[in-house]
């Protein structure tokens, strides 16, 4: 039976307003006013701000650990087209207009998927789009798996789900299932995984070695991927590397610069799909503070940059400058992960201190001080996205309100009192309901270190808050401030390793609902063997995630997400807008913004007077 529209069935409903228009005024859905100046032009460079700490710094469109980050697939994508495209001008769900693969076909009780390709999508060398880039992509990704380095795979999913792929024709592709899975499900958090890769130009073992057929077996597939994957690590060759120049998307890689991570990309004159771009290319650029982040934006080096929560006060100035300014509302959770194992792990194990810690999150406080209003409540694996079907009801309120009483109070009655410092101590060891917990021993003081994001002072006003309410219960909070790469490199080791943390606070957490996950069940978070919860595990959210995918009621979703918020998988945290944006009013097409942080570079375009 075919397929619902996974657009529709699981489409956030976002807040979509006016398409910039030139020389005229449009007001977003929010009520802000919009002006471009001038006509639009084709051609010219326009330019974009990452977040504080984040980097463009990873090629090949198979995500390893460190890189999987939607600010690295949004601009692989822009280079290898994915199978399918996610979102669009204010919109969430599949954009099947955008995409090479038509709506897939599920059938024999949903253990079949059959799926086709639009034609005339080819890649830069003339070579046409077709279902053996496919095959190549789902050799390489089996060996990725092998190896360990797919940051999107957990156990069970995909390659692991399929039994076997079989291709008819040029343009067709044919998925037989290990068991019957939910059509939105597959499609909106399996599907999404694919990219067509161009095997007549990557099918290769080394750089000066002939391309063949390498890939078509399973060893042979190992030497194809650890020669991309290394590739993809000599940051210095981007831009000299013939391998990144073979793509099917609007852009190419144009120079690269391994020390600041300054990438400019030029646009594709050879791009066969729809939504040709405007530019003749876009630069991005990053920045270790918000301080240099809006003097670039002061000097004309970012169109499209954007104005720190600390600095709101100056919204009114830089629309008198002649800058857009909106906020940028997203459907991402934000999440404060707990090392599960390593020092800490008896602590955080229990669910009374990761309750009590919950409690003295202050989302409120923390959304209108620190963000002075641009952020919205994250209960759980899904934020209280305004009109989103895939949000549980449950998700809507806070199950832990800020409570500096009932914090205390879920300690003191698991046997904690005050010791030296004003700092609980153990007083009750043992596993019964009013002991301390196992692996707790008698004295043992309630500290955990609390390794965070430095360089963004709204962020660092968010932590020090929590530590000072966590102090007022007796719970002591070290703090740890790292960059945010440097975070990555410490925290973002474990699992397989153990996690050297106690808890670790990233600004902007970010999980992408966007590319790789359409529908936040939580699998790739916090199901079994995952690798960005600190080692978080649970039977029961198994049992409910495993439900969700076979499961095409929202109830099966809902019931997931519930469950991880109670059982408090993560410390859940205030979700701030992704940016206030300051878009020069010489710069059209970036509204509506995209729910999954996209910049959407296709669309924009330059005016002249």
């Amino acid at each position: 039976m075919p397929a619902a529209l996974v657009a529709a069935a699981v489409a956030v409903v976002s807040a979509v307003g006016p398409a910039t228009s030139s020389g005229k005024t449009a007001r977003t859905s929010s009520g802000t006013k919009l002006t471009i100046k001038g006509k639009p032009t084709s051609g010219g460079v326009a330019s974009y701000a990452l977040p504080i700490g984040d980097t463009f710094s990873w090629m090949l469109p198979l995500e390893n650990q460190a890189n999987y980050e939607n600010y690295e697939s949004n601009v692989e994508s822009g280079m290898w087209r994915p199978l399918y495209v996610v979102g669009g001008a204010g919109s969430t769900g599949i954009n099947y207009p955008m995409s090479i693969g038509k709506q897939p076909v599920y059938s024999h009780g949903n253990t079949v998927v059959t799926v086709k390709l639009n034609k005339g999508w080819k890649w830069s060398d003339g070579k046409p789009v077709t279902a053996a880039d496919v095959r190549f992509f789902f050799e390489l990704e089996a060996a990725a798996v092998k190896a360990g380095k797919y940051a999107p795979y957990v156990s069970g999913e995909m390659p692991k789900d399929i039994a076997s792929v079989s291709y008819p024709n040029a343009y067709e592709f044919v998925i037989h299932l290990k068991r019957a899975y939910s059509p939105n499900w597959f499609t909106g958090n399996q599907l999404t995984w694919v990219y067509p890769l161009p095997a007549q130009a990557w099918d290769k073992t080394s750089a000066s070695g002939k391309v063949g057929n390498y890939a078509a077996t399973p060893a042979g597939a190992a030497k194809v991927f650890s020669f991309l994957y290394s590739q993809s690590e000599k940051l210095s060759t981007y831009s000299s590397n013939p391998l990144w120049k073979t793509v099917d998307g609007p852009w190419v890689i144009k120079s690269y610069d391994a020390t600041t991570s300054h990438t400019v990309l030029s646009a594709n004159r050879k791009y066969t799909g729809p939504g040709k771009p405007h530019l003749a290319g876009y630069q991005i650029y990053s920045f270790s503070s918000d301080t240099a982040e809006l003097d670039a934006v002061r000097s004309g080096v970012v169109d499209f940059g954007y104005l720190p929560f600390s600095d709101a006060a100056q919204i009114n100035s830089f629309k008198n400058q002649g800058y857009n300014v909106v906020p940028w509302t997203y459907f991402y959770n934000e999440a404060v992960e707990f090392g599960y194992t390593g020092p800490w792990k008896a602590l955080v194990s229990q669910l009374y201190i990761r309750q009590a810690l919950q409690h003295l999150v202050n989302q409120p406080l923390y959304i209108q001080r620190t963000l002075h209003g641009y952020g919205i409540p994250d209960y759980g694996i899904a934020p209280d996205y305004a009109g989103s079907n895939l949000v549980a009801p449950a998700l809507r309120s806070n199950p832990y309100p800020y409570s500096v009483s009932a914090a205390k109070a879920l300690l003191t009655s698991h046997g904690w009192a005050k010791g030296a410092k004003g700092i609980d101590v153990c007083k009750k060891p043992g596993n019964s309901a009013h002991e301390c917990g196992a692996g707790i021993k008698k004295g043992a003081p309630l500290t955990i270190q609390l390794m965070y994001t430095t360089g963004v002072p709204s962020f660092q006003a968010q932590v020090e808050a929590f530590q000072t309410a966590a102090a007022q219960v007796g719970i002591s909070l070290p703090l740890n401030g790292q960059t945010q790469n440097t975070m990555y490199s410490i925290a973002g080791v474990c699992p397989p390793g153990p996690c050297k943390w106690g808890i670790a606070a990233y600004n902007g957490y970010m999980w992408d609902f966007g590319q790789y996950q359409v529908l936040p069940g939580g699998q790739n978070q916090f199901g079994k063997g995952n690798y960005w919860a600190g080692g978080y595990n649970s039977p029961q959210a198994d049992k409910l995630i495993a439900a969700d995918h076979t499961s095409s009621s929202l109830k099966a979703l809902y019931a997931a997400e519930t469950y991880l918020t109670k059982n408090v998988a993560s410390l859940f945290w205030p979700l701030p807008d992704y940016e206030i944006v300051l878009a020069k009013d010489n710069l059209g097409g970036w509204y509506p913004l995209s729910p999954y942080a996209n910049y959407q570079v296709s669309r924009w375009y330059l005016t002249k007077p």
